[in-house]
């Protein structure tokens, strides 16, 4: 992701990622992981951007992941349901894909119900939107 944006100022660039994703995908590597939360979304959209031009999507699997709703979102009224499928819908644009193969849970929402999360999750899988 950008080291300009974000927690991390050690993370690459987008040309340097690219070489990097280019090189795993010569030596047949296929499972490419990252976050909405990695450098505020640019981890995703240079992941994505790569994979787009160098692999078919098909022969790729991508894992993203989903950060607990925010203080300000629960003040809101946001519910986590509405939250995760927020998250999903950005992380599909950063992307620029249809669907995420595996989309993980980053860090424990002790404020919302699970039940809420688990639904949410089987919506964005029967959806097309996540395949697990």
């Amino acid at each position: 992701g950008d080291p300009s944006t974000g927690q991390h100022r050690w993370t690459l660039d987008e040309t340097a990622s690219r070489d990097i994703i280019r090189h795993a995908l010569e030596q047949g590597i296929n499972f490419y992981d990252t976050a909405i939360a990695y450098q505020n979304g640019s981890s995703e959209r240079y992941v994505g951007r790569a994979l787009r031009e160098m692999a078919k999507r098909e022969e790729v699997v991508l894992a993203t992941k989903f950060l607990p709703r925010t203080a300000a979102q629960i003040a809101e009224g946001i519910s986590g349901k509405q939250a995760i499928t927020r998250s999903l819908d950005q992380s599909l644009r950063n992307l620029g894909m249809d669907y995420i193969d595996l989309y993980i849970y980053h860090i424990w929402d002790y404020n919302t119900p699970v039940i809420d999360v688990l639904e949410a999750l089987h919506t964005a899988v029967t959806a097309g939107k996540v395949r697990a």
